[in-house]
């Protein structure tokens, strides 16, 4: 075995170590040891994780980087089945290793590691300690596990075992009805999404037999022009079934990457602990979803795209909007992460591959950082979430205060001289391809592009809110910010997440070229048995061709930029964006600079205009998609619940009620019958018997003298009658 592939193998495996150690004796363990426990081994994992990116590295090509190597693809088959059009025997499993699944591994791993530590910190009073970390092992693995696998369904059992972990965490403190709601709620809904992801998978196992992603790559590379595909056994997969193949499949991701209109879960997945929602919206649960998207990309027609696209506009134009006024602090935050997955998802409709996932990892640094300050904040104001009841925090939280700052500068977008944060190189890499992508189609495509640039300026608002109203000001509950203070073990993990969002600005970009490899990769495996592989011809390419080349031509996606057309379309995307996706950011930046700076009392004035006020309301109640889905569908069901019950005791009940009680009148009938006539004969007859005998009896005295005398008697009457009838003849 391969040792990059050896020792991913060994970092996946190293959390389940974990788990099964805290499972069993976790409880005994209690504060701090099980929480030490814990972070050792996701910590190992990580550091092993870099092992094999190391080992990866080092590779001896001819690039000296990696670029040129095949990935690493190692399968064992599992179970028999009838061959598909591929002539697949039996059902694979395998892992599937390239430099998506590096970088995914350490990203993991890392920002895991920093939620443990802090979970040390912030769960230290909680009386089910252990378990919270016995979860968190599991978690671990599960995302790990479907990152390395190499077929569909091994990412479905892994996809269905991060939901699990997913609805045990939400609902940790199940003691509070709120929280057990919210944990059963996201596991209803994912479960919706993944109702469409076993459509798709049906699909493509009718088609395939075997659903390995190197086959599916291999056999539907050219999926992306459009046109039906003839398959190895020469039967036609036409371009219906591969649009529902790809539409069923982003089913799965709608769920757990909570997109419209499956995206009402996640907000309320904010009931479990900080360092839950840390983990669920920066490195897994949420990640999963693109990831699922990233991988099946190649194999994506243009209508299955246009409509992730779609979805992704609609997703983060209006978790942006809802963001912009809610009171929890958390809940703010988990809109701001629906908005952020929602450009993930318009990068992979547009053909932004590379920005796609390079957004995932930047947004997982600086979304972390954010949770975890903002579970600071609430663990120093005794666990107090809203908005309005913070203020005058900076003195009392000072390294809390500049770290999430450092957040919010990040998920802005904001940059000086193309110099920025984390999140300004990722987003600007989406906008630019959605540029291009709205130039070559021109009509309403445009649209794809000019919403989320303008809603980049209200992410710099709404979170820029965010800050003001905790940090700056007058302390709002005076009591509760008198004892605020940071714990060391807490404000540690945000310096190195600050860091981190810092210096990924420029370092990560690194990480781009990265990931620009691994579409060379998934290409040398298409095109071990199809010289025709094309997967990525929709995708642009990593370079910003208005900035200096360098070694950026190596990381070309074989994009529609190499025609003419492409070319100018994408220097149109990053001159648009170089030149005026600054007047976004700043303007939100300002304007909530005018609205906050003195707290909420510009605020509470403009709520006093109708309009606004009404507007603030529909949107303070997320735009009612929960009473929506309760008025359409909660009580609907509820509702036949009813009838059914009222069917089952007036109808199915009342037969058998009457059934009951025609059996009990025909046996009460038997019953008279059987003891007035045939007990009653019976007993007749007996008594009868009995009166006879006791007749019969009563001479029976036992005297002989007696028994003499009355046969004396009998004789004599004898004679007597036989004299009176022979004088009588």
């Amino acid at each position: 075995m391969p040792t990059a592939a050896l020792l991913l193998t060994v970092a996946a495996l190293l959390p389940l170590v974990g788990f099964a150690v805290l499972l069993f004796v976790g409880k005994r363990m209690g504060y701090p040891l099980a929480g030490i426990v814990g972070t050792l081994f996701c910590g190992s994992s990580l550091a092993v994780s870099l092992g094999a990116m190391v080992a990866w590295l080092n590779v001896p090509v001819g690039a000296g980087y990696g670029y040129d190597i095949g990935p690493i693809y190692l399968a064992t088959n599992w179970l028999p089945i009838e061959s598909g059009s591929s002539g697949a025997t039996s059902l694979q499993l395998s892992i599937y290793i390239d430099s998506l699944t590096i970088a995914m591994f350490n990203m993991i791993t890392l920002v895991g590691t920093l939620v443990f530590v802090f979970s040390v910190g912030y769960m230290r009073d909680d009386a089910r300690f252990g378990r919270f970390f016995t979860y968190l092992c599991l978690f671990c693995f599960s995302m790990l596990g479907l990152v390395i696998g190499g077929t569909l369904l091994q990412l479905l059992v892994f996809w269905e075992l991060v939901g699990v972990c997913s609805y045990l965490l939400i609902g940790f403190w199940y003691e509070r009805p709120a929280a057990s709601s919210a944990a059963i709620k996201a596991f209803v809904i994912n479960r919706v999404g993944d109702v469409g992801f076993l459509i798709g998978l049906g699909i493509l196992f009718f088609y395939f037999g075997n659903v390995s992603l190197p086959d599916l790559w291999t056999t539907l590379g050219s999926a992306g022009q459009g046109l039906p595909i003839t398959l190895p056994d020469g039967s036609i997969m036409s371009t219906f079934a591969l649009t529902l193949t790809g539409i069923g499949l982003f089913c799965g991701a709608m769920g757990k990457s909570a997109q419209f209109p499956l995206h009402v879960w996640l907000p309320d997945a904010m009931e479990g602990p900080s360092p839950v929602s840390a983990l669920i919206h920066a490195a897994t649960m949420v990640a999963a979803g693109v990831y699922l998207v990233g991988r099946i990309f190649p194999i994506l027609t243009p209508d299955a795209k246009l409509f992730i696209a779609i979805i992704g506009c609609i997703t983060l134009t209006m978790a942006a909007l809802i963001a912009m006024v809610q009171n929890d602090i958390k809940r703010v935050l988990a809109y701001s992460t629906i908005s952020q997955l929602g450009y993930m998802m318009l990068a992979m409709g547009v053909g932004s591959w590379i920005g796609g996932l390079f957004h995932l990892i930047t947004h997982a640094f600086f979304k972390a950082l954010l949770f975890l300050a903002a579970g600071s904040v609430i663990a120093a104001m005794h666990h107090e979430q809203r908005l309005t009841a913070y203020g005058g925090l900076f003195t009392k939280l000072p390294v809390t205060a500049v770290t999430f700052l450092i957040g919010v500068i990040a998920i802005a977008g904001v940059g000086v001289f193309d110099v920025g944060f984390a999140g300004y190189y990722s987003k600007d890499m989406i906008l630019a391809h959605a540029a291009a992508f709205a130039h070559v189609g021109g009509g309403a495509y445009v649209l794809l592009f000019w919403i989320p640039a303008a809603v980049a300026g209200l992410t710099g608002f709404y979170m820029l809110r965010v800050w003001m109203l905790t940090f700056l000001g007058r302390a709002r509950s005076p009591e509760q910010a008198e004892l605020a203070y940071e714990k060391p073990v807490m404000y540690i993990p945000l310096l190195f997440l600050a860091f981190a969002t810092v210096v990924a600005g420029s370092a990560l970009m690194g990480v781009k070229d990265y990931l620009a490899s691994a579409t060379r990769e998934i290409g040398l495996s298409g095109r071990e048995s199809a010289a025709g592989f094309n997967g990525f011809a929709t995708a642009w390419p990593a370079h910003d061709p208005l900035a200096p080349m360098g070694d950026a031509s190596e990381f070309d996606v074989v994009p529609p930029a190499k025609n003419s057309a492409g070319e100018a379309a994408l220097e149109y995307g990053w001159h648009v964006v170089h030149q005026w996706m600054w007047i976004p950011w700043a303007s939100g930046l300002a304007l909530g600079l005018v609205i906050y700076a003195r707290g909420l009392t510009v605020a509470d004035r403009l709520l006093r205009i109708p309009p606004l006020r009404w507007l603030h309301t529909w949107l303070a109640n997320a735009m009612c998609f929960d009473d929506l889905y309760r008025y359409a569908f909660v009580n609907v069901v509820r509702g036949s619940a009813g009838l059914a019950g009222w069917f089952d005791r007036k109808i199915v009940d009342g037969v058998v009620n009457l059934a009951a009680t025609v059996t009990r009148g025909v046996a009460a009938a038997a019953g008279l019958n059987d003891r007035i006539v045939v007990d009653g004969t019976v007993t007749g007859l007996a008594t009868l018997a009995g009166k006879v005998g006791d007749v019969a009896r009563a001479p029976q005295t036992g005297r002989i003298r007696l028994y003499v005398t009355a046969a004396v008697l009998v004789l004599i009457l004898g004679l007597a009658g036989v004299v009176i009838l022979m004088l009588a003849l």
